[in-house]
């Protein structure tokens, strides 16, 4: 199939060697026994192959804006999952057939499949040279199809719809702008140089949102979509009006949670628009959330990246299990985002070594936080002083089928920023401060309330997020890579030697940033 474009700096890539069929398979795959396992089949043809790639296409595509990257990486990475199926699919139908597999789901951000599988069956596919390697797919779950929402469910949503259709203020620049948001620069970075985050869309994957008229007002709505138990806009889901969640299979994207509600405090930190007391949360005021909930679901990244979100902030992370294999997969599906124009951000954990959930060294910071092109933000308080329980680097990716170059005598360096992961307000779940000491409620409004007490690196990551949006808000056609280095360059040191394990490049610093992304 040919390409529908003449020329494209990314088709330039190292020349593959196939691996022998043997070694193609995951060790951490039982092959003893018949029943089936879960499997992801990568194939041969990807965009990145391996270490070193990403680093050498962004240098090739730096000179393009990002508009023109996205389009022509989305086109590639869909154009080389249809010609690989093309070559497969008569295979995975005999497989089928045979009882050998089911279950089988395409993808693209990275070219493969996942499938549940029987040891013949995977012996077969990895003899194929247009398959790569065979991943024990430690993260697999059903996939339910795509149904309609429950009647109380779809009340619900409609209330949402009804409350976004009012009319759109303007962001209001109020006097009740919490500390953190001051303290980073971005309330400077408003006034001075007219970043708000305005046509900058950041998809948070997350635990749904809270109903509350200032989250609701900041989501992004998708505009071939209506509630109404179909799939309007022909996309294979149905009522994604205001994003997805993937593990339910509907377009309900309320947080359930009666005590705590981490999405709720991670958007409004990024786009909580003012409360009706005057509260302002929004690191970035005028951006606008994409709701997923789906961690360590592809199909969630797929649908970020076709949904032209700028962004993603994310909250999940795995420490203290052994991935395997695996890393290698997420690491070149975020790599792909992001040179699909998606720059990926989150906290950094809270495995540090005074935590009383602490990690080893090197294991503190996990999956996806660990990849490098993800930006893992750590923690300080008020006074920039460290917080016990905030991670530290290295990390590690010796041993790792195609990316092991992060070895113990040449670690990645990580977190990459610094933020403030508590001691402002967030928004909760309305009677939640009741359950935890030490916990305040400042403000109670429809929906939610406005709580001062919640601490964790998952709220030093959306900090990050936001101040990114101010950035494309002035210079939209960055690419995630240059996003990534300004905010590294601009920061502010907090350590002794520089970029370093505890506080990486240091403390965010909006205007900063914006500046540079003006120049």
């Amino acid at each position: 199939m040919k390409l529908p474009f003449r020329a494209f700096a990314l088709i330039a890539l190292a020349v593959y060697t196939p691996l022998l069929g043997k070694d193609k398979i995951d060790k951490a795959i039982d092959l003893t026994k018949e029943n089936l396992r879960p499997v992801f089949v990568r194939m041969s043809d990807q965009l990145i192959v391996r270490a070193g790639e990403y680093e050498k296409l962004c240098r090739k595509c730096s000179g393009k804006p990002r508009s023109q990257n996205r389009k022509e990486v989305l086109s590639l990475l869909r154009v080389k999952a249809d010609d690989s199926w093309e070559k497969i699919a008569k295979t995975v139908d005999a497989l089928e057939e045979k009882r050998e597999i089911r279950a089988v789901h395409r993808f693209w951000i990275v070219n493969g499949f996942s499938c549940l599988a029987k040891p013949a069956a995977i012996r077969e596919l990895a003899k194929r040279d247009d398959v790569s390697y065979i991943y024990l797919d430690h993260f697999a779950r059903p996939l339910k199809k795509p149904m309609p929402m429950s009647g109380n469910q779809m009340a619900s949503m409609k209330e949402v719809l009804a409350i976004w259709n009012k009319k759109q203020s303007e962001a209001i620049l109020s006097l009740r702008i919490p500390w953190n948001v001051r303290e980073i620069g971005a309330e400077m970075a408003w006034r001075e140089e007219n970043a708000t985050g305005r046509d900058v869309t950041v998809a948070v994957i997350d635990t749904g949102i809270l109903p509350v008229p200032s989250l609701i007002r900041a989501l992004a709505k998708n505009p071939n979509e209506e509630f109404n138990g179909k799939d309007d806009d022909g996309n294979g889901l149905i009522d994604d009006v205001f994003g997805y969640d993937f593990m339910s299979s509907t377009g309900y994207v309320l947080d359930t949670t009666e005590t705590m509600s981490h999405g709720s405090a991670c958007a409004g930190i990024i786009a909580g628009q003012s409360s009706a007391k005057g509260w302002q949360t929004a690191i970035a005021p005028d951006s606008r959330i994409l709701v997923l909930k789906g961690g360590f679901d592809l199909r969630s990244m797929e649908y970020l990246l076709l949904n032209e979100a700028d962004l993603v902030s994310m909250s999940y992370m795995i420490v203290n299990r052994d991935l395997g294999q695996i890393r290698g997969l997420f690491r070149n599906a975020f790599e792909h985002l992001s040179l699909g124009g998606v720059l990926a951000v989150g906290g950094a954990g809270n495995y540090g070594p005074q935590s009383r959930r602490a990690m080893p060294a090197g294991k503190q910071i996990g999956l996806p936080k660990d990849i490098p092109c993800v930006l893992a933000v750590a923690g300080v308080d008020r006074n920039l002083s460290q917080l016990p329980f905030s991670s530290e680097g290295p990390c590690y990716w010796e041993g790792v089928r195609f990316f092991s170059d992060y070895s113990k005598s040449n670690p990645l360096l990580k977190p990459d920023l610094t933020a403030f992961p508590s001691g402002y307000p967030v928004w909760n779940a309305t009677g939640s401060h009741e359950l935890r000491t030490g916990w305040k409620e400042i403000e109670k409004d429809i929906g939610a309330s406005l709580v001062i007490g919640p601490a964790g690196n998952s709220f030093s990551g959306p900090h990050a997020a936001g101040v990114a949006a101010l950035m494309l808000s002035v210079n939209p056609e960055l690419n995630p890579w240059e996003v990534s280095k300004i905010l590294r360059e601009s920061a502010i040191n907090l350590g002794a030697n520089g970029h370093d394990y505890k506080f990486g490049a240091g403390l965010i610093n909006a205007l900063a940033a914006v500046r540079a992304a003006k120049n």
